[in-house]
């Protein structure tokens, strides 16, 4: 995706979030100083290429710069991982009794999005799943994945979030278990950026013991010039089905030239872009298969 006007100010306010979430004693002028530098970084920007992922990686690189440490949401995303892992069991019936689990395990998946320390929202699965309507689900192209499904044999799901993870682990077993032929790669970022999923974290909630993990690039999104060969030739290839999870990863999908294959973007809309992109309400559950304009 392009840097949208609607990206500039959230760009800062996630800067200053961090800050405030990571050091809270941090004085003004070492915050200052960190925007200045993002200031430059944006003036120099080519605005016309696919600069979101890259954008992403240089905001939480000069907060890891100024804190001087390479992964200050490590802490906080072994606390995520541990929280949702806490719930996993309850989640977990409640897949079980729904009438459609794999439709459930969707929603729950969806609604595991919300965990996101880079966006400016409460975190509480539970009460989300409680609350959800169907009527927040506003683009639902389930049935279209349900034929993909019927058709393909390997998927890949391309994570997003700590936490998160827990929940794409119970819509993994849930496909496997309607879908036992189904082979299923899940990627995850190649070093550590914001709260994003890395081999660490996969490893931590047994995701390793259920399905193959690849590294993808070191960015908050896919960035193909960074992405490792083994993510590439997963994601070039037509045969494989695409579940993008999150709206990091629908941001630097967005406008890519991707080759004709079915690609499903599975997302909570977090701020006004995806208003404008999807015709949705902040807060809207998203399942929608790839067309020409997506």
């Amino acid at each position: 995706m392009q840097l949208e006007p609607e990206c500039i100010g959230c760009l800062f306010d996630q800067m200053l979030r961090a800050f405030k979430l990571l050091s809270p004693e941090i004085s003004r002028e070492v915050i200052i100083n960190a925007q200045m530098k993002l200031m430059e970084y944006l003036i120099t920007l080519d605005i016309n290429k696919n600069a979101s992922p890259n954008i992403g990686k240089m905001v939480y690189s000069l907060v890891a710069e100024t804190l001087g440490v390479d992964d200050p949401y490590r802490g906080l995303k072994r606390k995520q991982n541990s929280m949702v892992l806490e719930l996993y069991d309850h989640v977990k019936k409640i897949v079980l009794k729904s009438k459609d689990p794999l439709f459930e395990s969707i929603i729950i998946a969806a609604l595991g999005n919300t965990i996101d320390l880079g966006a400016n929202h409460k975190i509480d699965i539970i009460n989300d799943i409680k609350a959800f309507s169907y009527n927040d689900l506003v683009i639902n192209d389930y049935k279209d994945f349900k034929t993909s499904l019927e058709r393909n044999n390997i998927m890949l799901i391309i994570g997003d979030n700590a936490g998160e993870i827990v929940l794409d682990k119970l819509l993994i077993e849930t496909l496997q278990t309607e879908y036992p032929k189904l082979k299923i790669i899940y990627s995850v970022r190649s070093a550590p950026i914001i709260n994003d999923v890395t081999y660490e974290d996969a490893e931590f909630v047994n995701l390793t013991r259920l399905v193959q993990i690849v590294e993808a690039s070191p960015t908050p999104g896919i960035e193909l010039s960074t992405a490792s060969e083994e993510f590439k030739s997963l994601f070039f290839d037509p045969h494989i089905i695409i579940l993008s999870k999150g709206q990091g990863n629908f941001e630097s999908l967005y406008g890519l030239d991707i080759p004709s294959k079915d690609v499903f973007y599975l997302l909570k809309a977090k701020c006004s872009l995806m208003e404008r992109i999807f015709k949705v309400v902040i807060g809207n559950l998203i399942f929608k298969k790839r067309d020409s304009d997506y």
